[in-house]
């Protein structure tokens, strides 16, 4: 009859190999990902009239610019009454006149309904919530990848109009990308959790 004590060890066996295939498995795709993430930036944005609104690079290393217009520059959100705009040297998904209000995975492709370069008009974003807009555009950074490129922001959008840009995304190999997608996390947490278990338990039998 098998103890339990040798059930669990090999319970604990087991864990941690299949921690380690996740691992082995995760850290191949973050490897190949291609969704470049700007982390949470929570960038405000300021009425127009204050200071002509905020500039961002929307490429890595991801700089933005109060009232400035910075080398690159890909979208200019300012606060204009109680909604927000967006003046662009990029492509922005479109709902009729407006940037879309994009719901969470939506599918931004070539195939997407875009304005032109130089878009400037409003975003179908409901003051009081946050939502997400997509846009296309190509590299301006010496060395960045080449074509057309994809991407999505995440607006915060105040009552009284102004608000914050809270994070953004863009895959770099021309791909689509889903709206709100950020790189796949890492398994390497769950194999240090399995490797822990198991080290746990042996120390616990060799105490007995």
């Amino acid at each position: 009859m098998i103890s339990i004590k040798s059930r669990l060890d090999s319970h604990f066996r087991l864990a941690a190999a299949a921690a380690t295939s996740a691992a082995a498995v995760s850290t191949t795709s973050s490897a190949n990902a291609a969704v470049i993430y700007s982390g949470l930036q929570n960038v405000p944005i300021f009425p127009i009239t204050d200071n002509g609104g905020v500039y961002f690079d929307f490429e890595a290393p991801f700089t933005s610019a109060q009232g400035t217009r910075p080398d690159g520059w890909d979208v200019n959100p300012y606060a204009s009454g109680a909604s927000i705009y967006l003046a662009s040297n990029t492509a922005i998904v479109l709902a009729g006149a407006t940037a879309a209000d994009l719901a969470f995975g939506t599918p931004i492709t070539a195939a997407s309904l875009f304005s032109g370069n130089g878009f400037n008009g409003g975003v179908a974003i409901p003051a009081g919530s946050t939502g997400l807009f997509g846009f296309r555009f190509t590299s301006n950074n010496a060395g960045g990848p080449v074509g057309t490129l994809f991407g999505w922001a995440r607006v915060s959008v105040a009552a009284a109009g102004n608000g914050n840009i809270v994070d953004w995304a863009y895959e770099n190999t021309g791909e689509s990308i889903a709206a709100g997608a950020v790189p796949e996390p890492s398994s390497l947490g769950l194999l240090a959790a399995g490797a822990l278990g198991l080290a746990q338990w042996r120390r616990r039998r060799a105490s007995v």
